[in-house]
């Protein structure tokens, strides 16, 4: 009920105040979670959080996939890979940086903790307990409390990003055009009980499908349940298209208020971000540990904002694509999602799930064969 109330708040807040509109209603419901649970008015984790990140995200992202743009995602596709690929060397770059500079006031295992970062900062945070567990960092209290820090930076990241105006040019003018072919496009068709419980029975559909899909593929894809599920999305949404008929901008009335409906859930996806960052537990971690991973993040940031102008790749997709760099496809299609970016959620998804593949590999390899030699070069300083 809190969480709910947080993201109604969020909502509220963006669309009746000036200042709220500037924030955003995914960044003040995070934030005002964030609030309640450093003070304890709830927890930090518990099952309930859990289920949302296991079936509510999923079941946001379903929905605003079967309301969007097929083909338009396969041109953003391209552009948010490449700011990905962007992304990923700028972690590798600041984990470099940053273990040189701060890595001698982690500790002996200082090494393995910057690993499991590196990890989780190039494809998500499901590789900081993959790479833990590879390395043989599997208990004590350096790993609780990197985890902790891992989630509270993490958050302030995505409001950092979510704060970034997006200077692409617009797919539709205000006169309802399209950017690109001058031509008139239809608004959306509205909402209707049919509309939104057929949008429900498939959005369902699509995410049981999608797991189902995951468990007959071999361990190396891990976390391809959301991929899979945008696909078979794409596929509903496309026959639907074809065969119930569809709005020269691309609208399927028989899919009506479904992103609406993924939006709205999406504030709930945000308000347990912002619930589950434990504050006191990542400064119990005391500032090595924060100082690190901000400097890793400024890195990051810096080299995909850098290479990615260079590239000429559109605002909107290098700020999608760093979100899945920092916290895998969900926050990356969230994220998406709440920003009226539709046709940038499959992108998101797919590459967020490259991510989930390769992090674990890249993290374990900068560390045996750069941070731990690395170690050796400096004295300790705990």
């Amino acid at each position: 009920m809190i969480l709910a109330a947080c993201g109604a708040i969020g909502q509220l807040l963006e669309e009746r105040t000036t200042w709220g509109g500037r924030l955003s209603a995914p960044l003040l419901a995070m934030g005002t979670a964030m609030l309640l649970s450093a003070t304890g008015v709830i927890p930090c984790a518990c099952p309930a959080y859990d289920m949302v990140f296991s079936t509510i995200l999923p079941l946001a992202a379903a929905l605003t996939l079967l309301e969007t743009d097929v083909w338009q995602a396969f041109g953003d596709a391209g552009a948010t890979l490449k700011a990905f690929a962007f992304g990923a060397l700028g972690t590798v770059l600041g984990t470099f940086i940053s273990f040189k500079i701060i890595g001698r006031f982690l500790g002996a295992d200082g090494w393995k903790i910057a690993s499991c970062l590196c990890a989780s900062y190039v494809g998500g945070s499901i590789n900081y307990a993959a790479t833990a567990q590879t390395l043989g960092l599997t208990s004590g209290s350096m790993l609780a409390a990197g985890m902790a820090a891992d989630n509270l930076c993490m958050a302030l990241y995505f409001g950092c990003i979510m704060s970034i105006p997006d200077d692409s040019v617009a797919d539709v003018q205000k006169d309802g055009t399209d950017a690109s072919s001058g031509l008139q496009k239809d608004g959306p068709a509205s909402p209707t009980v049919e509309s939104i419980a057929v949008s429900l029975a498939v959005a369902a559909a699509a995410c049981s499908a999608g797991d189902a899909l995951a468990g007959f593929l071999p361990s190396a894809f891990e976390g391809s349940g959301l991929a899979l599920m945008a696909v078979v999305a794409s596929i509903c949404n496309a026959l639907a298209g074809k065969f119930c008929g569809a709005t020269r901008g691309g609208n399927i009335p028989l899919f009506a208020g479904a992103q609406n409906m993924g939006q709205s859930l999406m504030l709930l996806f945000f308000a347990v971000v912002g619930a589950s960052t434990g504050v006191k537990q990542a400064m119990a971690g005391g500032w090595p540990l924060i100082s690190f991973i901000t400097v890793l993040v400024s890195v990051h940031l810096a080299t995909i904002l850098l290479l990615g102008k260079l590239a000429k790749i559109p605002m909107r997709s290098i700020l999608v694509a760093s979100n899945a760099n920092i916290g895998g496809p969900g926050t990356a299609a969230a994220m998406a999602n709440s920003r009226s970016w539709p046709g940038l959620v499959r992108p998101a998804l797919l590459v967020g799930t490259l991510g989930y593949t390769i992090g674990t590999a890249i993290g374990v390899l900068l560390g045996v064969h750069a941070l731990q030699p690395m170690l050796k070069t400096f004295p300790l300083i705990i």
